[in-house]
């Protein structure tokens, strides 16, 4: 399956009040998670990501980092901004679920994105989850979608980087997913 993501400028980060069933989306990577507090899903998509956190009182909150092609749902949607610039975001959700998110869209010189694309192809670890996109025909290298996951008792911490090779350009999300109430 030939596997392109779509160009950055369609990009945009959605937060949703519920679950956004993964079958809309082509998946390649997928990592469960189990705490005593939560239980999420993180999935590296043909877009960007999909992450669905959902607390043991039954609220989901899921981020969505994709493109505008992407069929979503509209129901309970509490955020969606165009991933552009810098921006940071706090959200709190019902029964004692909160999110907070920082993200940048930045480019940078072909030799800055050789050296990143190099380390974040290379990176091997349970904490990673890392898939290499087939190229677009322009470069002779295809992006690469890298997400590092930090799992604690009531929190989870995802950074993500996805990166576009005809722009030279990478997205960087930081965002922290907690249950605040027992």
């Amino acid at each position: 399956m030939l596997s392109i993501r779509p160009a950055v400028a369609e990009h945009v980060l959605n937060v949703f009040g519920r679950s956004v069933h993964p079958e809309l989306f082509s998946t390649h990577k997928t990592r469960t998670i189990h705490r005593s507090k939560y239980r999420a899903r993180i999935d590296i998509t043909s877009d960007g990501h999909l992450v669905s956190f959902t607390g043991t009182r039954g609220a989901t909150l899921s981020e969505v980092v994709g493109s505008l092609q992407q069929t979503l749902p509209v129901q309970r949607k509490l955020m969606s901004i165009p991933l552009r610039g810098r921006n940071a975001e706090e959200i709190q959700g019902k029964r004692g679920l909160r999110y907070r998110s920082e993200f940048e869209l930045e480019q940078v010189s072909a030799e800055m994105f050789w050296m990143m694309q190099n380390q974040l192809k290379t990176c091997s670890s349970q904490d990673y989850l890392v898939h290499t996109f087939d190229s677009s025909g322009r470069m002779p290298f295809g992006a690469i979608s890298f997400v590092h996951l930090e799992a604690r008792d009531k929190q989870l911490l995802i950074q993500a980087f996805h990166t576009f090779p005809d722009d030279y350009s990478i997205v960087k999300t930081v965002s922290v997913f907690s249950v605040e109430l027992d």
